[in-house]
């Protein structure tokens, strides 16, 4: 694949997302998340802490930008408006697959542009399939840490993308390729933190006993709920048989909350709660039931293609809704609310009981 149709890929995938109806419509399952309610709450709703630490850096919410894009030459606009709101929110972000700039020198400015507007928490981002069929290795992952001043490196799975994908590979046999890479990377270069992407497919939890053998130090759950990345190429198919062939994989993957519950029934690192957080209820019930920080992409993707200004908007408005939660359940800080009793109803409930 040449250079250029990556590139444009890129801007396919931004215009899809901002134009078209990509996100699933099962949803997330966090509606099966019932908080309990505190009548006496015993919080001070204007003291309510937020704050978490994340990979070695201090956040001030549980709340970082998942990753969105980089290779094109709008996406240099959209990580910069992503970069100027977490910088004044104190929140982290991650940027989109790195893979255009190792294969394009041209194109590196619009993921480093972050750097240019952020001290904070950034999350560099590479395909595990490119370890398998590219034979990436160690010097990869340092060029693309160097590219962001990367604090951790993402490596995502997405083979239901890939499979309906015209021009995907869907080599993932032999991923614990990955163990002895990221052992290398932290032996030869830094010691930062691997964590292990979905794209919003879900991880179960036998994929959770694998990736914590390979050596992950996160999991990022992308569950069903958000955005559906077999929708998102669905849309770009010209090809009628293969957008049909496509359309019965829309809905397919493990919803959000119950990726949360598999993924943290057998993995004691960190997990992040992304795919279809679309408010701070969201994320209060992702981290009650397992998460430790959350992610949020396709609403800031909208907001960001306007300006910084619409992203610190949604954030804050996240921000506040989480903290009217805290205090509602009686929590101060983020710690008390992992902690906090909630019921289970429905079909997660189905979930969790199942062998």
């Amino acid at each position: 694949m040449n250079n250029n149709s990556i590139e444009f890929r890129k801007l396919e995938h931004l215009l899809v997302c901002n134009y078209c109806d990509v996100e699933y419509k099962k949803g997330t399952l966090l509606d099966d998340v019932e908080l309990i309610h505190r009548g006496i709450s015993n919080c001070d709703l204007n003291n309510i802490d937020t704050s978490i630490e994340l990979f070695g850096k201090k956040l001030d919410a549980p709340l970082i930008v998942a990753a969105i894009t980089g290779g094109h030459s709008k996406a240099r606009e959209i990580n910069k408006n992503i970069a100027k709101a977490v910088e004044e929110l104190n929140l982290g972000m991650g940027v989109g697959s790195q893979r255009a700039g190792l294969l394009n020198s041209s194109l590196i400015d619009t993921y480093s542009v972050v750097r240019d507007y952020t001290s904070s928490l950034v999350i560099g981002n590479l395909g595990a399939v490119n370890f398998i069929e590219d034979g990436w290795d160690e010097d990869i992952i340092d060029k693309s840490v160097n590219m962001v001043d990367a604090n951790a490196m993402a490596i995502h799975f997405n083979p239901l993308q890939e499979a309906i994908q015209p021009e995907g590979d869907v080599n993932f046999k032999g991923i614990y390729i990955l163990k002895n890479t990221i052992e290398d990377y932290k032996k030869k270069y830094k010691n930062i933190p691997f964590i292990a992407k979905q794209v919003g497919e879900g991880f179960s939890r036998e994929d959770a006993e694998i990736l914590k053998n390979i050596g992950f130090d996160g999991i990022d759950v992308g569950g069903s709920g958000g955005t559906s990345w077999a929708a998102v190429e669905y849309h770009r198919i010209k090809d009628e048989n293969l957008k049909n062939f496509s359309k019965q994989f829309l809905e397919w993957g493990i919803p959000t909350a119950a990726s949360i519950l598999e993924v943290r029934s057998v993995f004691d690192g960190t997990v992040i709660g992304t795919g279809g957080i679309r408010s701070g209820m969201d994320i209060a019930k992702s981290m009650a039931i397992g998460a430790d920080c959350c992610g949020v992409a396709l609403p800031i993707l909208k907001a960001a293609l306007r300006s910084s200004d619409e992203v610190i908007n949604v954030l804050e408005k996240m921000i506040k809704e989480l903290k009217t939660v805290m205090f509602l359940v009686g929590c101060d800080s983020i710690e008390d609310l992992k902690k906090s009793r909630y019921i289970i109803k429905n079909e997660l409930k189905e979930w969790i009981s199942s062998k």
